[in-house]
């Protein structure tokens, strides 16, 4: 087939150009972090406020083929509050952006089921939003928000105290969460797969398999960060296992990975890919990062293993890069 894979380098090099070009700083206006993470840090003085936006990419044409709305907002506000917390922040407001080709009230009805469900889940408000026709455009319905946090500065998490030793476990993912979906309609594209169809190895339906919603981290990672000191925090979403490289340059050893779910090792069958290329591609499980010190594991798995599967994965060594021994895997920093 051909491949329609992200290339991770371009659009690495096209962010960077971009960001080159933003030099105007506010003289009395302070970030804390540099461009370029999960989330951006605005000083406050005690507090700081994080600012992060993202949006549900192409897993929303599948929703319009299978005319199945209810689930993807759930995935925006996920992709936003997942990025907000891995540096402590507590999300705690969002604005949404819908960009449509066309009005349909029961298309806004489902889409705000979503929202709704997904700002229950992270506890943020709603506060206002935008919705755009622009049949001229768009093709493809598009859905988007940013999302607003607030956390108190002694507490955020930066990664720099990452060292070697610590423990990583990972928050079992809901399934391919929003990424990857360029791919995903390819393969489905290229096996004359219909999306009523039943999915292989499964009693679902495609369309229900692949628009699974995005597991959402807030309350958990936000309990444990209370009782726990977490030294980093990665959401596993564009760019795969090459997210965990975004917490600090050192060597990541995932040594004991959770099993791929079906979905995954129908994908990679499918599409004939290489377990590279599928840990680049997709969360392949692990939705959420966490790294802490060894001595602080049984608490950490006290306040978390009843809510969300979670595995130590991994351990951290000095170096640099992404190691996972079991399917010869190993890959060099984000981009």
């Amino acid at each position: 087939m051909e491949r329609k894979i992200i290339d991770r380098k371009s659009q690495g090099e096209f962010v960077s150009t971009f960001l080159r070009q933003i030099k105007f700083r506010r003289s009395e206006f302070k970030t804390i972090n540099p461009l370029g993470g999960f989330t951006s840090l605005i000083d406050l003085g005690n507090f700081a406020v994080s600012f992060n936006n993202d949006g549900v990419g192409t897993k929303t044409i599948i929703a319009e083929e299978a005319n199945k709305y209810n689930t993807i907002g759930i995935d925006c506000v996920a992709m936003n509050v997942n990025d907000a917390i891995t540096v402590g922040a507590e999300p705690i407001a969002m604005l949404d952006y819908l960009s449509l080709k066309d009005m349909d009230n029961e298309v806004a009805r489902q889409l705000g089921i979503g929202f709704n469900v997904g700002a229950q889940i992270a506890n943020v408000n709603i506060v206002g939003g935008e919705t755009a026709i622009v049949p001229d455009l768009v093709k493809n319905i598009d859905i988007s928000a940013t999302s607003l946090g607030i956390i108190q500065k002694d507490q955020i998490i930066t990664g720099e105290k990452i060292s070697e030793g610590d423990l990583i476990f990972a928050l079992k993912s809901s399934g391919l969460h929003s990424n990857g979906f360029t791919t995903v309609r390819q393969i489905i594209k290229d096996n004359n797969i219909n999306y009523e169809d039943t999915f292989p190895g499964e009693n679902k339906t495609v369309a229900d398999v692949l628009l699974e919603p995005t597991r959402i981290y807030v309350r958990e990672i936000l309990d444990a960060m209370s009782i726990v000191p977490l030294k980093g925090l990665a959401n596993i979403t564009g760019g795969g296992i090459k997210n965990i490289a975004r917490m600090k340059d050192m060597k990541y050893v995932i040594d004991s990975p959770f099993e791929p779910e079906n979905v995954f090792s129908r994908l990679m069958d499918m599409g004939n890919l290489s377990f590279s290329e599928m840990f680049e591609i997709f969360n392949m499980g692990m939705g959420f990062i966490v790294v802490i010190d060894p001595e602080n594991k049984t608490d950490f798995l006290n306040i978390i293993r009843n809510r969300v599967p979670v595995k130590e994965v991994g351990h951290v060594e000095n170096g640099s890069g992404i190691i996972i021994p079991e399917y010869s895997v190993e890959m060099h920093g984000y981009y």
